[in-house]
């Protein structure tokens, strides 16, 4: 099989996505030098005494008669440090609280759990999470998906609300994807692929995003931190070179390709509708419009679900989807919104995800 259809086999998970607080960051100090006062007095002026006596020693530094008055120099307070793209990446590298991401742990039989060690994750990854059960339909949801070029199972994929957590201040939920290639595979394209998102609870945009690609000789770290308190994106991106700073500006709440799906499952979808908001992905911003196409009954291994079809479609190229392509969702038609298929083209024939299992609270 040929490696760019593995990887949109792969990517056909993460654009379940395609189908959003403040990271804490102390303002720099402002330094002020201390006044450099004069330790020498000026000598004051006596009248000469009738008596002859010697000269007391001086102890200090007499100015001359023709010197001025003391003055005191008026200190001038040093510059604040520029904020930078990469004074923020440093700044939000020093405030993780945990030495390590809270590890994942194994929802399914059989399921492989990917390590996490050399990989460059967000910040916002080093947070604690709770597997705090809240009102969202998605709370406690554990999803696994296989992956299939044309008929041929080529994969395993999971997606997964970890729990919620604190990103910028804000209250978020945790979501993880992970994707595996199938054994039979691994031997000559091996696939560990991890994304998380964190999306506020309250509203559902998106706080900032990690992609951690593995797939055969390719290697790419990404994250995103979105401040809109400052109305500044930051981050990183390092693949085989040291990681580059990434950043940009913000004129409002964005998504990324993950946490976009959650936004969509939030909606009311009627047939006709258009769901349209802007995708942040590695310093790219563009508008994704979600078409809300009818609905159709999907038999999968989990079950029988009566779905709404969405079809998420790029003003442009797409980021897995080239020009020209299609890409579907089939998300249950009720509270839930789980997504329990997905399908799109490919140069030859086409890439699907299937659900298999699931769990909820």
């Amino acid at each position: 099989m040929a490696n760019k259809s593995l990887c949109a086999l792969f990517a056909a998970v993460f654009l379940l996505c395609a189908c959003a607080h403040k990271q804490a960051e102390s303002t720099a100090q402002k330094v002020i030098s201390a006044p450099l006062l004069a330790e020498a007095k000026p000598a004051s002026s006596e009248k000469a005494s009738t008596q002859t006596t010697a000269p007391a020693t001086p102890t200090k530094t007499v100015l001359s008669a023709t010197a001025q008055p003391e003055q005191t120099l008026n200190p001038q307070p040093e510059k604040e440090p520029a904020i930078t793209p990469e004074s923020r990446v440093g700044q939000a590298r020093k405030q993780q609280v945990l030495s390590s991401p809270t590890p994942d742990e194994k929802s399914f039989e059989g399921e492989e759990l990917i390590s996490l060690e050399g990989r460059r994750l967000s910040p916002l990854a080093y947070t604690a999470v709770s597997p705090e059960k809240t009102s969202a339909a998605w709370s406690g949801e554990e999803l696994k998906y296989g992956l299939y070029y044309s008929f041929i199972k080529a994969g395993t994929a999971y997606i997964k609300n970890r729990g919620v957590t604190t990103a910028n201040g804000r209250k978020a939920y945790l979501i993880q994807t992970t994707a595996f290639s199938a054994s039979v595979i691994d031997a000559f394209f091996k696939v560990r692929d991890v994304n998380y998102s964190w999306i506020d609870a309250e509203n559902f945009y998106s706080l900032g995003y990690t992609q951690s690609v593995r797939e055969g000789n390719y290697k790419r770290d990404e994250w995103l931190t979105f401040d809109y308190d400052n109305k500044v994106y930051y981050g990183e991106v390092q693949k085989k070179e040291a990681p580059r700073v990434l950043s940009g500006a913000l004129s409002q709440r964005v998504l990324d390709m993950l946490s976009s799906l959650y936004f969509v499952r939030a909606q009311t979808l009627t047939k006709g509708q258009d769901i349209i908001f802007d995708i942040i992905n590695r310093e790219k911003q563009y508008p994704l419009v979600v078409k809300v196409l009818g609905k159709e009954t999907v038999k999968t291994a989990a079950g029988k679900f009566d779905c709404i079809v969405v079809e998420p479609q790029f003003r442009g190229e797409g980021i897995f989807v080239s020009k020209g392509k299609s890409l579907k969702v089939w998300l249950t038609d009720d509270a839930y919104k789980m997504p329990v298929k997905m399908k799109t083209e490919v140069f030859i024939g086409s890439v699907s995800a299937e659900l298999l299992e699931y769990k909820r609270n």
